[in-house]
């Protein structure tokens, strides 16, 4: 990097940027700003006020707030579960399928005729078919058939019209014979993704057990109802499982009880053929007492045995879940804890794992995590119920190993009671087993009949009164905010993507060059219209501010010439329409009001208007002096009081004039008559009209269009200036289209984009409509 980069690249890097230059930008493209904002708040209110309010109804639920007691929680085969487990179970597909067919949801009304006014007071049809068709057949009679035409059915209003694929109920209030309407049956794959996209379930708040269930419709009615059905099928299920678990326990203890039973009738019978038998009736205090501890830890031994059956029913099962992969809700243990926590643990699991299935698929890594967490908790699981197994092993050998002494203690007493005592033993065994069995089975049944559901509600759902969507103060907050954002957002960008000279410091940090002078917009009767034929704002307005310019651009221009007593200046410009010509006539004119003695001369041969600005005819003028020599081409004018030589008429090779030795003679005679020589050059760019008259000067001046001339394009400019050796003496900016350094605007003139119609006599823009439009809104 260059000495001189360095120090330009610093120079921008120190220039400080304050809240006004954002405030400009704004200011300056207001009319960006203001349509974007009009358009977007336009959009968003419209969406506000035509969408189709939505309606949502909620309701309250406190789950998991009923434990299992007694003998139902000791033989319960599946655990209380967790709150995730019923939010799962709310959002499930088989209770959001039940409401969809309790409410017919997934019958949508089709097409009617005009005129016909019934209620459908019940709807139910099942079956395969896709749609029916309700025509009126009289006042009060009507037929049912599938949407091919065949007839199913025929009913009366008022009464049920049962047919194979289902049953309807109609109020006729209004139809002509022949008025129908048609239903179609929705996909219900379809209409679930709708369901489940509308259901909205959750905890309230953390660690509370009570859910919030909420559903969102269009109808009111609807959405009061989705949630209540909802509700009622989420109670109901959670019944029925819960007295299936009971029906559990209850088969259980009978198949215990059969066995039992049978083994206290015989040892019964045993014990009373041996009394009649031997007479023998009862045994000693001693016997007694060794019986009923034996009777007690035959008890306990019983109790670990059933617990020791329940554990292999639950490894067995594990086992099987292991190879297959399936769901799996382990059964407690009274008094080992850890199982619960493990039990509670999975079935957190398992509904995570089922929530992220709604998006995702097994394959997903968030699911194969999951899925890989259920795997350990299974292998826990099992690695726990063989230890407790292992402990209840041991309790049942512990218990075996003090009956065995209990029985050598029975064997030290008399013979004959020996065996009275045996078969007493054995029958009072059995008989507070038998006891204890039915006690408990008497138990489970109460449990059986009196199951109620863990879930409670709280508050059930109503009929909303006020819509939750579309949030009308929050949208046209919102389209407020977002539109100003989005017009704002969109002046800064164009303002960014704006590479065009816009104010003097552009003008010296770019292109090297200092600011001549400033001319702001010269009014007129139309935006873009020429000065009136004739006059010229430094003749009919001379106090004007714009007036004002140009006599500090005659300053400017005199300490400049101070030690040149003849100038020749040449007022050229990047692209066309930057209004050099009229820059130079009223130029001309503030000098000739010094009494200087001035001549203007229009160079620009190929698209000539300066003649027009003092309102002269164009012929004859340079052209016609340069080839026939006529001497009618000097026009010496009264107001201002200046001479001038125009164009003349368009010739076909004005490049050759300007190069030609006449044209240079020309040059020197001027030089000598007057103080001030002022020659109105062709642009840069287009063609090379200026860089040949360049060297016959004495001063070159440049006017530029702020935010018009792109930077590369004024920068093509002064390079190509320079490549002839000229020395740019300074720039003039000139406001022609009032834009006053906020916008700028196309540049058609010439052949291309940029030069379009140069040669040409009209300057019809042909940008079109948007363009226009465009052309307005951007300037």
């Amino acid at each position: 990097m260059s000495k001189q980069d360095s120090q330009q690249f610093i120079n921008e890097f120190e220039k400080e940027v304050h809240l006004s230059d954002y405030l400009n930008v704004v200011l300056r493209r207001w009319k960006i700003v203001a349509l974007v904002f009009l358009l977007v708040f336009s959009a968003i209110t419209a969406y506000t006020f035509i969408t189709k309010p939505v309606y949502e109804a909620a309701s309250s639920i406190e789950v998991g707030g009923k434990k299992k007691s007694g003998l139902l929680a000791e033989l319960d085969l599946g655990g209380e579960g967790s709150v995730e487990t019923d939010i799962e179970k709310l959002r499930s597909r088989t209770l959001a399928e039940k409401v969809i067919r309790q409410l017919n949801l997934h019958w949508q009304l089709e097409d009617s005729s005009d005129g016909i006014d019934l209620e459908i007071l019940e709807f139910s049809v099942e079956g395969d078919l896709a749609g029916l068709r309700l025509e009126l057949t009289g006042p009060d009679s009507y037929r049912v058939a599938d949407l091919a035409g065949r007839q199913l059915a025929t009913g009366r209003s008022g009464e049920p019209c049962i047919f194979p694929a289902g049953r309807i109920k109609l109020d006729i209030r209004q139809g002509a014979s022949g008025a129908y309407l048609e239903l179609q049956r929705i996909p219900l794959d379809e209409l679930l993704i709708a369901f489940a996209n509308n259901l909205s379930v959750g905890e309230v708040g953390k660690m509370t057990n009570v859910v919030r269930v909420s559903y969102r419709s269009t109808d009111p009615v609807q959405a009061r109802n989705v949630v209540n059905l909802l509700i009622d099928g989420y109670l109901n299920q959670n019944v029925t499982s819960r007295t299936l678990e009971a029906g559990k326990a209850v088969n259980f203890i009978s198949q215990q009880l059969d066995g039992v039973k049978g083994k206290l009738d015989s040892s019964e019978q045993a014990l009373q053929e041996y009394k009649v038998q031997t007479g023998i009736a009862t045994i000693g205090p001693e016997g007694n007492s060794l019986i009923e501890k034996m009777a007690s830890l035959e008890q306990q031994k019983t109790d670990l045995k059933l617990k020791q059956e329940r554990i292999d029913y639950a490894v067995t099962t594990l086992r099987e879940v292991l190879r297959t992969g399936e769901p799996f809700t382990p059964p407690t243990i009274e008094g080992v804890a850890q199982i619960t926590d493990l039990a509670n643990r999975l079935a957190e699991l398992e509904a995570e794992r089922k929530g992220l299935l709604v998006d995702y698929t097994p394959a997903h890594p968030m699911v194969v995590d999951i899925q890989s967490q259920i795997a350990r908790v299974h292998e826990t699981l099992l690695s726990t119920y063989l230890t407790v197994r292992q402990e209840l092993v041991l309790g049942i050998r512990d218990i075996d190993s003090t009956l065995g002494g209990f029985e050598k203690q029975l064997n030290d007493i008399p013979a004959a009671e020996l065996e009275l005592a045996k078969r007493m033993r054995v029958n009072t065994v059995n008989a507070e087993l038998y006891t204890f069995l039915l006690q408990k089975q008497q138990e489970a049944r109460i449990a059986e009949a009196s199951t109620i559901s863990n879930a409670e509600v709280i508050d059930r759902a109503v009929t909303p009164l006020k819509p939750v969507s579309p949030n009308k103060k929050k949208n046209l907050a919102l389209g407020l905010i977002l539109g100003l954002m989005l017009g704002i957002g969109l002046a800064f960008l164009l303002d960014y993507m704006d590479q065009t000279i816009k104010t003097g410091d552009d003008v010296r940090d770019k292109l090297g060059l200092n600011v001549f002078g400033t001319i702001p917009h010269i009014p007129s009767k139309g935006e873009g219209a020429k000065q009136a034929p004739g006059h010229l704002i430094s003749t009919q307005d001379p106090k004007s501010p714009v007036v004002e310019a140009f006599r500090a651009l005659r300053t400017n221009l005199n300490y400049l010439t101070a030690k040149e007593k003849h100038k020749v200046i040449l007022m050229t410009s990047a692209l066309p329409n930057e209004g050099k010509s009229t820059v130079s006539a009223n130029l001309a004119a503030v000098l000739s009001q010094t009494g200087s003695r001035v001549l203007l001369v229009g160079c620009d041969l190929r698209r000539p208007t300066l003649h027009e600005l003092f309102g002269q005819p164009a012929v004859p003028g340079l052209v016609e002096m340069l080839i026939d020599d006529q001497q009618g081409a000097l026009r010496q004018l009264a107001s201002p009081r200046l001479d001038l030589i125009p164009s003349g008429s368009v010739p076909p090779n004005p490049a050759e004039l300007l190069d030609s030795e006449r044209f240079r003679r020309f040059i020197t005679i001027v030089r000598q008559r007057y103080d001030y020589v002022i020659i109105d050059a062709p642009p840069v760019l287009p063609v090379t009209d200026a860089q040949i008259l360049t060297p016959m000067v004495d001063i070159n001046l440049v006017v530029l269009e702020p935010c018009r001339v792109p930077e590369k394009a004024a920068k093509q400019m002064v390079a190509s200036l320079m490549a002839v050796d000229a020395r740019i003496s300074g720039v003039i900016l000139n406001d022609k289209t009032g834009r006053g350094f906020k916008h700028y605007g196309t540049y058609g003139y010439y052949g291309n984009q940029k030069y379009k119609g140069y040669y040409g006599e009209s300057t019809v823009d042909e940008t079109g409509v948007l363009g226009k439009i465009w052309k307005a809104i951007n300037s």
